[in-house]
């Protein structure tokens, strides 16, 4: 039987340049690139993301409803750092950033990678 997730794949058009957009946007590391696909994850996290260089007009975003919905979700601890990071780099944003937390007091920002691939990040 499974005992953890080691990783999840997402397709990247650029494999060098969707690695630096990790790396520089959302503070990854890179454990490996083996040309056709790399290896990075968070710092304080075991489960790896797999960026699979591909030709392929696909991404990891699925509709639920026509509304979209990211196949990665992590965790932040300051929401308003990520969120001014993001907005000077120039990220594409789903929803409103500066939303007040939801139900279970929480707050979410949805977001797209260069390759569009929706992430969402939110507090703990």
């Amino acid at each position: 039987m499974g005992k953890f997730i080691s990783h999840v794949q997402i397709p990247v058009k650029n494999l060098e340049e969707a690695a630096l957009w990790y790396i520089t946007n959302l503070d990854c590391t890179l454990h490996a690139n083996f040309g056709k696909f790399a290896i990075i994850g968070f710092k304080e996290d075991k489960t790896h993301i797999f960026l699979w260089q591909s030709s392929d007009k696909e991404s990891s975003t699925f509709s639920v409803n026509g509304e979209p919905f990211p196949s990665i979700g992590f965790q932040v601890e300051d929401m308003d750092e990520l969120c001014r990071k993001l907005s000077e780099a120039g990220v594409k944003v789903h929803g409103n950033p500066q939303a007040p937390p939801g139900e279970e007091g929480r707050r979410f920002l949805k977001f797209f990678d260069p390759d569009g691939n929706m992430l969402v990040a939110h507090t703990i």
